[in-house]
């Protein structure tokens, strides 16, 4: 398997948890989950779906990229802010989208005083 598929592999997988949690938002939310985030539920269940399409298609990966780990770092200063414990579930899935870019896209990775950052 090549790093690119793995990479898409990894990204598919953090997709797939943002298309789990939204559904669960829209659907079945637990009431819990209802009462810590009121009338924004919905509001942030369309939000996910929407870095769920825009990372699985392929001319808007890149955007996808940035807008799911946008997302993820909000979910990370929330649940820091406002639960008890360490922010398990954004770091984890955080770090296997910037795992499934570099893969994906090398060049990502390479610093901006690079010969080759712009190839």
């Amino acid at each position: 398997m090549s790093r690119e598929r793995i990479g898409l592999l990894l990204m598919g997988l953090v997709g797939l948890a943002l298309a789990g949690s939204a559904g669960m938002k829209l659907f079945a939310p637990p009431p819990e989950v209802r009462e810590s985030m009121g009338s924004n539920l919905v509001l942030l269940a369309i939000v996910e779906l929407g870095t769920v399409v825009a990372l699985a298609i392929p001319r808007t990966r890149l955007l996808g990229v940035l807008l799911v780990a946008s997302y993820l770092g909000g979910v990370i200063a929330f649940e820091w802010l406002q639960m008890p414990g360490f922010p398990v579930a954004g770091v984890l899935l955080n770090t296997l989208l910037y795992a499934g870019a570099a893969l994906y896209r090398p060049w990502l990775t390479r610093g901006a005083d690079s010969p080759y950052a712009g190839n």
